[in-house]
């Protein structure tokens, strides 16, 4: 995943500004008790990255690979 894909992810998957403010506030400790945005900063990979955001949120697993989804084919629903 590259770190365009993980925003597209974020902007899928969240309401408008919700995305953003997860991924700069919230402390995931499967990330080392460090934001997603830390973790990106800290070159973490984008995929575990945003694997650790959507377990943190209780997405479904298939969201894992959101970026490889075409909208058509995913109900953000469940």
């Amino acid at each position: 995943m590259k770190h365009t894909e993980f925003w597209q992810c974020v902007e899928r998957a969240f309401p408008p500004g919700l995305g953003h403010g997860l991924v700069n506030d919230l402390v995931i400790p499967e990330l080392g008790s460090r934001t997603a945005q830390q973790a990106l900063e800290d070159h973490m990979d984008p995929q575990i990255v945003w694997s650790a955001l959507r377990r943190s949120m209780d997405l479904p697993e298939r969201f894992d690979y959101l970026h490889k989804i075409h909208p058509r084919d995913v109900s953000l629903d469940g």
